[in-house]
């Protein structure tokens, strides 16, 4: 990977003070596991999982403002370890497997992980931050109810939490329980009631609650030079849902949205929080054309703090977050603005974006443009909206050697009054960010 003009010009600090404009570094991580399935008479099994990850970051480290990896840290750590049961047909009054119920570390994602889908942060010393191969929560207790046309998620989550080993840089130990509910119907193959991606259409409707949060730590997201926090200790959400085809006959057209809102009024823990967010994808897919183009669109909110010298906190906090099951350009918004400029928070984003699959299974071409603002540039100690703009070009190609895949990127940014303001940076002296990278991975 590589990046010239980081941080629109003012560039990148090492761990030693440094101060690199472009930065050039390479990422790797090897994932072994272990899973296993018992099925005890015909009827119900045992299941589980173990896997260690074992990442580094070697060259000059990512180009955050503050570079967390500039020193080439290496890692290995435990990374799955859960074990699980399954119903089979045990209940001879609910379809096979109707009932899981699954506990210890193990990956958990909400919907399309507009919520929940990375429960450990990366960069630091367990390295790695763009590949980000960690994911797992701890803790967990996952009760899932795998009926049709209705499925339900119980679930209690804590985030991976390591201060000491990512330099007080990690999210802050967050403890929460709730409750999903979604109706559905299945694509062809009937396994919606299983995976997200085979459901053709879903609404959803999703409650939680933060019972417990480090409050010696809280959510930051870097905005153009200012801080974005939100308080978790004692965190309601709640969220509805809906995605896939809702028009008959029209199975191409798809639409996709999710509407939030975060309340805490407990203000022995630092202050009420009133924040929300939205969004709204309309998605084509050209099926009867060759290579299949897709086009996309979305606008998303996530709410800013206008007044930060009071006791609410409206801005949004993003939780665990992440790319989900429909792709990268979900919630990671740019391969620049969304690993190495800010957060899903005091945001309004505008995005567009095109696909082709020249070879179905082999090949995939992506173009996508962002157009960032600040919900209250206030917050980040500008008076401007306008945050940056993005273009990204992406490829994945699976090869011909069996398991190994190749995803090459390209992208350039370029910031908005409001970035410079926060930044302080002229506007003859801004510069646009340029990054280039190639992504190898091996599965056997």
């Amino acid at each position: 990977m590589s990046v010239r003009n980081a941080q629109f010009g003012q560039g990148s600090t090492s761990r030693t003070g440094q101060i690199e404009g472009g930065r050039t570094w390479y990422e790797g991580y090897v994932k072994p596991g272990l899973d296993f399935e018992w099925a005890g008479d015909g009827h119900d099994s045992i299941y589980g999982g173990l896997s260690f990850v074992a990442a580094a970051t070697r060259g000059a480290g990512e180009p955050v403002a503050n570079s967390t990896t500039s020193d080439q840290p290496e890692h290995v750590g435990l990374e799955k370890a859960m074990i699980g049961w399954r119903s089979g047909t045990v209940f001879d009054w609910a379809p096979t497997d109707a009932f899981d119920l699954s506990l210890g570390n193990q990956e958990f994602t909400l919907g399309d992980g507009f919520l929940i889908a990375n429960g450990t942060a990366d960069g630091a010393r367990r390295g790695a931050l763009y590949l980000g191969p960690r994911a797992t929560f701890e803790k967990t207790v996952i009760l899932r109810a795998n009926t049709d046309p209705v499925r339900v998620d119980l679930f209690h989550l804590s985030g991976t939490v390591d201060q000491v080993l990512m330099r007080g840089g990690d999210n802050p130990d967050t403890r929460l329980y709730g409750a999903n509910i979604e109706w559905f119907e299945s694509k062809d193959s009937g396994r919606g009631r299983f995976d997200y991606d085979e459901r053709l259409r879903y609404i959803g409707l999703t409650a939680l609650k933060v019972y417990e949060a480090d409050r010696a730590y809280s959510f930051s997201g870097s905005q153009g030079g200012g801080v974005v926090n939100a308080n978790r200790d004692g965190l309601e959400v709640v969220s509805a849902r809906f995605g896939g085809s809702f028009i008959p006959d029209l199975d191409d057209l798809s639409l996709y949205g999710e509407w939030g809102i975060e309340r805490n009024d407990d203000g022995s823990t630092g202050g009420r929080v009133r924040a929300s967010a939205w969004y709204l994808q309309p998605q084509y897919n050209f099926s009867a054309l060759p290579w299949t183009p897709t086009l996309t669109a979305r606008y998303a909110h996530f709410s800013g703090d206008k007044n930060t010298g009071d006791r609410v906190d409206r801005s949004w906090d993003p939780l665990f977050s992440d790319a989900g099951p429909r792709g990268s350009q979900t919630w990671v918004q740019g391969l620049i603005y969304g690993n190495y400029i800010g957060s899903n928070s005091n945001l309004n984003s505008l995005y567009a974006g095109a696909e082709v699959v020249p070879i179905d299974d082999v090949l995939r071409i992506g173009l996508a443009f962002y157009h960032h603002e600040y919900d209250h540039p206030s917050q980040a100690g500008a008076s401007s909206k306008h945050l940056m703009d993005e273009v990204d070009l992406y490829a994945e190609w699976s090869t011909p050697v069996p398991g190994l895949s190749l995803a090459p990127g390209f992208a350039m940014g370029r910031s908005g009054q409001g970035q410079r303001e926060a930044l302080g940076i002229a506007s003859g002296d801004a510069r646009t960010i340029w990054l280039g990278q190639v992504v190898l991975a091996y599965r056997f």
